[in-house]
C-alpha cells in the first residue's frame, strides 16, 4: 500500500509541474528552485524517492514556483502529506508572497525584427561570460527598458500605410560594476 502512495506522490508532482503555464521541464523547475536538476528529478522518480511525502520546506518552494504559473498551491502542499485543512493555510501563505500583477491594455507597436535583434545583441554584450541563467535574466531585465529607450519613441502616423521604427542605438556602457562584462 505504501508503494502506491509513494508512486502517486511522484506522479502527482510531475503532473503539477507539467500543469504549469508555461509548463516547466525538470531542469526548469530545478533552476527555479535553485537546486541541481538531478536533485529535483530524484523527487519525481518513484524508483529513487520512496517516501510517502515530500519534505515540507521543499514543498513550500515548489508551491511558490508553481503558483506563479497558475497551479493551486493547496494541491502542491498535499504532496507534503497535509490534509485539506492543513494545506489551505499553507497555500494562503504562498499566495501572500506572490507579487501582485497589474493588467493594463495599451496599443503598442514593436520595433522591427532587425532593430530588436540589434538591441538584444547589444544587451547580451552586457552579460559577463559564464553568467548563470538567473544572472543573465537579471541583467537583461535591468537593461531592457534602456534598450527600448535606445530605439526611441514611436508615434504612429495615422496617414502612413506601413509604420517605420527608428533603428536601435545601443545603450552606453553601464556606470556600475554589477552589469559590467569586466565584473
Amino acid at each position: 500500500m505504501a508503494r502506491a502512495v509513494t508512486a502517486s506522490i511522484n506522479t502527482r508532482l510531475k503532473e503539477l509541474r507539467k500543469a504549469a503555464v508555461p509548463a516547466l521541464t525538470i531542469r526548469g523547475m530545478a533552476d527555479e528552485l535553485g537546486i541541481g536538476h538531478s536533485r529535483y528529478a530524484y523527487f519525481e522518480d518513484p524508483k529513487r524517492f520512496k517516501k510517502r511525502e515530500l519534505p515540507l520546506d521543499l514543498t513550500r518552494k515548489i508551491a511558490a514556483v508553481l503558483s506563479q504559473r497558475g497551479v493551486d498551491p493547496a494541491e502542491v502542499m498535499k504532496l507534503a502529506g497535509l490534509n485539506e485543512g492543513e494545506a489551505e493555510p499553507e497555500a494562503k501563505a504562498v499566495e501572500a508572497t506572490r507579487a501582485p500583477l497589474q493588467f493594463i491594455s495599451i496599443q503598442a507597436v514593436l520595433p522591427s525584427e532587425g532593430a530588436l535583434r540589434d538591441m538584444f545583441h547589444s544587451l547580451l554584450a552586457l552579460v559577463p561570460e559564464g553568467a548563470s541563467r538567473a544572472e543573465t535574466a537579471e541583467i537583461l531585465a535591468r537593461w531592457l527598458p534602456t534598450g527600448f529607450a535606445g530605439i526611441g519613441p514611436y508615434l504612429p502616423d495615422p496617414s502612413a500605410n506601413a509604420p517605420t521604427v527608428p533603428e536601435f542605438r545601443p545603450p552606453a556602457a553601464p556606470a556600475n560594476d554589477h552589469a559590467s562584462p569586466q565584473a
